[in-house]
């Protein structure tokens, strides 16, 4: 295990792991040729390769600077920490991550869940995303409450334009957000924008990730166990494909609508 820990080529794996997770889906070779040499000089103190890894330019460089795309899991945890929701129900969380295509502890490589925006992206996971944006803005998930004009210290915006500029700095305060106000401000004056975008999701679902769309056990974990439920089976006696999403009343206000454009958002679903 000595021989092992300190080969070049396991410096150079760790490395690469560790710069594909905070800096690229594909980092320069010369960042992680500086990792791996302070891997083997400080033998393979992390901390040391981490500092390596922050002090580089390669770090900073402008190229790389939000080039990292959230998956669906952190997608829904940014945007409830963004909106400071209130959670009864996690398992509603769970169930959009599905829908988004992240079945959580359901993929089967040891790997786990690839690091790379290209296996999240794609028209049915935008459409998707979205969606969810709407709906947690809305307070449409069950058990997901949030408070809107409480993030703006109760002050009411004073029209659709004016809210996406204060909340979008709201809820991406560290970024420059002038094209990407350009970009989601003809959505704002569409009365059917939510309907629309549900429709548009349902008709192209985000494709279960790779491994996940094997046979897996009742999706519907909490609800096939109430008493009189009738078990849905699929070809070997277990349901496939996304959780039943559930919807409650909500709030469909102008408010939640362009908060829930901004969470939905390209600029909003980078790290």
């Amino acid at each position: 295990l000595k021989m092992l820990a300190h080969h070049a080529s396991t410096a150079k794996f760790i490395s690469r792991k560790i710069a594909v997770r905070f800096v690229s889906d594909n980092p320069r070779q010369s960042l992680i040729d500086k990792m791996s040499k302070t891997f083997l000089e400080k033998d393979g103190d992390i901390k040391e390769v981490l500092i390596t890894m922050v002090t580089s330019p390669e770090f900073w460089s402008k190229d790389v600077i939000r080039e990292k795309t959230k998956s669906p899991f952190e997608l829904a945890i940014s945007a409830v920490r963004a909106l400071d929701a209130d959670i009864s129900q996690p398992y509603q969380l769970f169930t959009w991550a599905d829908k988004m295509g992240q079945k959580m502890y359901f993929y089967q490589a040891p790997t786990g869940f690839p690091d790379k925006g290209q296996y999240w992206i794609n028209t049915g996971a935008l459409l998707n995303r979205m969606n969810f944006g709407l709906a947690i803005a809305s307070q449409r998930i069950p058990g997901t409450k949030v408070d809107l004009l409480a993030l703006n210290q109760r002050h009411e915006p004073e029209s659709a334009t004016d809210a996406l500029i204060k909340y979008s700095k709201l809820i991406m305060p560290e970024r420059k957000l002038d094209s990407a106000i350009k970009k989601l401000t003809p959505l704002l004056n569409d009365p059917e924008l939510v309907k629309k975008v549900s429709a548009a999701a349902d008709r192209n679902a985000a494709p279960q990730t790779m491994m996940n769309t094997d046979v897996v056990m009742n999706d519907d974990m909490i609800d096939d166990d109430k008493p009189g439920k009738k078990a849905t089976k699929g070809a070997k006696g277990f349901k496939k494909g996304n959780s039943q999403i559930q919807y409650a009343t909500g709030t469909n206000t102008m408010l939640s609508q362009v908060v829930g454009i901004i969470i939905g958002s390209p600029e909003f679903q980078r790290k």
